[in-house]
């Protein structure tokens, strides 16, 4: 019985709807919801504000910092299908002041995937310029930073068997 009823269920457009409406709400309980809500905002995350077309849910800066580091910890540099054969360089000059952001900035780029050719030099064999300057903004360094794109590189060939190309 449950071998027929399972697979109607699922191709049915009613019987769909159904097991993801009672999905979400399993999911997205609105006490949950709420209770979320404001513990965000007891916290210093978020504020609520009251408008004519309801409620109104701001992000405040204690919760863009912690929505960057998120972000950061998920990030993941694009390896398209194609390469256009343009190697991207990740030039920085990190003053010794602020060497920990400089050692964070270097372990981060390293996890990302990039290929460390001197201790500031780094390349990569794809567009990754936004998600660098997300990296160097996070750490606070952009203005220590250079990225540049070039055709030739002396050690191509080693590259393009790191990166398997």
């Amino acid at each position: 019985m449950v071998g027929v009823l399972v697979p109607a269920i699922l191709t049915s457009p009613f019987g769909l709807y159904y097991l993801v409406r009672g999905g979400i709400r399993y999911y997205f309980r609105r006490n949950d919801f709420h209770r979320e809500i404001k513990r965000l905002q007891k916290d210093g995350y978020v504020a609520l504000t009251k408008t004519p077309q309801g409620w109104m849910l701001r992000l405040l800066k204690k919760g863009e910092h912690r929505l960057q580091r998120a972000n950061l910890r998920t990030l993941e540099l694009p390896r398209p299908a194609r390469w256009d054969k343009k190697w991207r360089l990740f030039i920085f000059d990190i003053p010794e002041k602020v060497r920990v952001s400089r050692d964070l900035l270097r372990g981060k780029l390293k996890e990302l995937g990039l290929y460390n050719i001197q201790r500031s030099v780094f390349v990569y064999p794809y567009d990754c310029r936004e998600e660098l300057e997300m990296v160097t903004e996070h750490y606070g360094v952009t203005k220590f930073a250079t990225y540049a794109e070039t055709n030739f590189i002396d050690i191509d060939k080693e590259l393009r068997h790191h990166f398997d190309l």
